[in-house]
Parts: structure tokens; C-alpha cells; sequence
């Protein structure tokens, strides 16, 4: 009982941070301070955060495969904190204990018939962290990313969570200039969240 009790105070504060933190960011009252970030020095530190956090569950295994020549990418060191701790977060929350979470980083591409437009492009690096878990419909895509989002109502119940961590990230996302999406082939055939930040000149 008294566990019940101290797990809901719990995520009753975190209900209380995020919905602080999404209001600042919807009335773009954050002050960001750009600088030229290191993608692999912050998840390694969101990474050892977010292992003690979590020592008494068992997680999924969490596999980071990132390139040793990634470019380093103009952001700011909380916001890429936040959105690596959110991310993993509702990765862990949907995939099994003996299932697996992928972290890797690319150079955006994408096909248009503008060169100009390609140029661009190029100097976005794209982070992909991709999960064995249960998936997401075709037409549930793009709504994960509203807030209080949850897919089935019992999904609420029993893996809780605040429904805002995906709304977060794409306001801070958006904020930074670049894009975030969902792509996943349905039900229990796991999904992947790719994001878009600009690279350092």
C-alpha cells in the first residue's frame, strides 16, 4: 500500500515538472544557450543517469551504435539531456526486459529534386533510437506526440508515465531546428523515433 502510495506521489511530480516544462517551452519562456555538443558525451551521460535510476527494473538491453567521426552538433547540453532521458524512457516503458534498444546516428538524407534543399539537409545529423517493443499503428504515428497521449487506456494503468515526454521533446526539437517522427510496421513489430538536430559549423 504504502509503495502504491509512494509511486503515485512520484508520478505526480513528474506530472508537475513536465507540464512546467512544456509550458515554458509552448510560451518559449526557455533561454537556450546554443554550443557546439557532442552527441556521444551526452547520452553517455544521460546513459549513467538513467541505469542508477532505474537499478531495481529490468531493463531492456540498450545497444549504442554511433559512428567514432560524428560531427558535433549545435545545441544546448540540457535540452539534448532531456530529450535522450524521455526517449529512453518511453522506449523502456513498451519494450520487454528481453527485448532491445538501439541508438544510432547518421547524416540526414533525403530524397528532393532540390540541390539547394539537399545542401541543407546535409548538415543535420539524424539520431534513430529504434525498439523491439510493441509497436504503433500507421494512423497513431503522428498523435504520440500529442499531450496526454496514451494509446489504450490500460496502458495508463499499468505503465504509467506522464503522457507529455514525447510533446516535450518535439517542442525542444523544434525549438533547436530540427524535426522528430515516429515510424514503426504496427502492432508488437517495434518502433523508431528519429530526430534532427543541426550540425556545428
Amino acid at each position: 500500500m504504502l509503495d502504491t502510495a509512494l509511486g503515485e506521489s512520484q508520478r505526480m511530480g513528474t506530472l508537475i515538472g513536465d507540464f512546467l516544462t512544456l509550458s515554458k517551452l509552448e510560451a518559449n519562456t526557455v533561454r537556450s544557450q546554443l554550443e557546439s555538443t557532442s552527441l556521444q558525451e551526452s547520452l553517455s551521460l544521460v546513459l549513467g543517469s538513467f541505469k542508477k535510476r532505474n537499478l531495481s527494473q529490468d531493463l531492456p538491453q540498450i545497444i549504442v551504435d554511433l559512428p567514432a567521426d560524428l560531427p558535433l552538433v549545435q545545441a544546448e547540453r540540457e535540452g539534448m539531456a532531456e530529450i535522450f532521458s524521455k526517449l529512453l524512457d518511453n522506449a523502456c516503458k513498451f519494450t520487454p526486459p528481453e527485448g532491445k534498444i538501439t541508438i544510432s546516428a547518421q547524416i540526414y538524407q533525403q530524397q528532393t529534386e532540390s540541390a539547394s534543399i539537399n545542401s541543407e539537409l546535409s548538415n543535420m545529423l539524424e539520431v534513430i533510437i529504434k525498439d523491439t517493443g510493441r509497436g504503433i499503428e500507421a494512423n497513431q504515428l503522428e498523435r504520440v506526440f500529442q499531450c496526454f497521449y496514451q494509446e489504450e487506456n490500460f496502458l495508463q494503468r499499468t505503465i504509467g508515465g506522464t503522457g507529455l515526454g514525447l510533446a516535450i521533446c518535439r517542442q525542444i526539437i523544434q525549438k533547436l531546428g530540427g524535426k522528430i517522427w515516429a515510424v514503426s510496421n504496427g502492432k508488437n513489430q517495434g518502433s523508431e523515433f528519429h530526430f534532427t538536430l543541426p550540425i556545428s559549423a
